[in-house]
């Protein structure tokens, strides 16, 4: 009979216990993805830099509206000649995204401190690069790109890359579009479902208290 009990008592505790996983997974929810294409609360960083034309490269796999193309990124330096990597925009052809390339490091001189802005984002993993074409890099690495700006002397450098806004600095050509980013502005706590959680709980702990509790009370008699 008590060993019935026990399995009913567990099973109850079970149910409870679900229940209280399931109002868990709702108390903390996640905004919906956004994009500082829409008005948002995204912080825009304004800086005055020095482009750095002959350290321009390219980065592949990024996605803009769930199409894989590619970023053109340049080293640029402020007035304490730190260094901050930019990311100019996105193109989805390779071959475009070369064609520029070149035509920034040909063209284009570092002349003047220009005002830019954009978003900054976090330092990414390095990953290897094909030796046929070192500029072609798979990622975002600060520490990678500072050993190609300068690989034999140290450089400091801000703690994330700049992704330009449509507004900044503009390049003279119709392949880049600017880039989009996406984000979410952070965790919520609903706490009325957290209070559940912990009621669940409490119940599925008292459901096999009152099972030993009974069983107790049962060898007293005896």
């Amino acid at each position: 009979k008590w060993i019935g009990a026990l399995l009913l008592s567990l099973l109850v505790a079970a149910i409870f216990a679900g229940l209280g996983q399931w109002q868990l997974d709702r108390a903390f929810t996640k905004d919906e993805p956004k994009t500082n294409s829409s008005n948002s609360s995204l912080p825009l960083v304004e800086k005055r830099l020095m482009l750095d034309p002959k350290h321009t490269y390219i980065v592949d796999g990024r996605l803009q509206n769930g199409v894989s193309g590619f970023w053109v990124i340049m080293n640029a330096k402020d007035e304490k000649l730190t260094s901050t990597t930019i990311a100019l925009g996105w193109a989805e052809k390779l071959a475009a995204a070369e064609e520029l390339r070149a035509n920034l490091s040909q063209v284009m001189q570092a002349e003047a401190f220009l005002p830019v802005s954009g978003y900054l984002l976090p330092s990414e993993p390095p990953q290897p690069v094909d030796a046929n074409k070192p500029y072609l890099l798979h990622s975002v690495s600060l520490a990678q790109l500072l050993n190609l700006y300068s690989p034999d002397v140290p450089v400091a450098s801000t703690a994330g890359y700049l992704a330009l806004s449509a507004n900044s600095v503009q390049f003279s050509s119709d392949v880049l579009k600017p880039i989009q980013v996406t984000y979410r502005d952070g965790e919520k706590i609903n706490w009325l479902s957290a209070f559940y959680f912990l009621e669940w709980t409490l119940f599925a702990g008292f459901a096999v208290f009152l099972w030993w509790r009974l069983v107790k009370d049962e060898i007293i008699r005896l």
